[in-house]
């Protein structure tokens, strides 16, 4: 399993940036203004999907995605290129889009934890979901 991390900061404001992270076990994006994280969201699994997470126990950090909730495991990033942020003028409201390997993957803004990804099929405590046709307008 790879490991991947790469931190991406706001053209527009410097103290916002957007971590992603993949310990090699599940992935995540946080949203973080200066070193604070202000929004997160869960990308995908790379360690098998469980059938019933345990989202209490916290030496289990990052959870997994149950299979419940997972509609799809994307390939995991393996570099910086396959990975683009747009930053909308309003982090509140639009947020910041995640793009994997072209393909709209997740929403944060500020506040929303969790935030909003094209790969869970329904909300839960890592992700809500995205409706098709917000998906089709990015």
């Amino acid at each position: 399993m790879r490991e991947f991390y790469d931190q991406i900061f706001s053209q527009q404001n410097d103290c916002y940036s957007v971590v992603i992270e993949d310990d090699g076990k599940v992935a995540y994006a946080y949203l973080l203004k200066e070193e604070h994280i202000i929004g997160d969201v869960w990308l995908y699994n790379q360690a098998e999907t469980p059938a019933d997470p345990d989202w209490t126990d916290k030496e289990s950090l990052p959870f997994l995605n149950g299979q419940e909730f997972v509609r799809d495991n994307i390939t995991p990033i393996l570099n910086v290129d396959e990975v683009r942020v747009e930053w909308t003028d309003d982090l509140e409201v639009g947020g910041v889009l995640l793009y994997i390997r072209d393909q709209f993957t997740a929403k944060l803004t500020i506040n929303s934890k969790p935030g909003w990804s094209t790969n869970v099929t329904k909300d839960g405590p890592l992700a809500r979901t995205i409706s098709k046709d917000l998906e089709t307008h990015y």
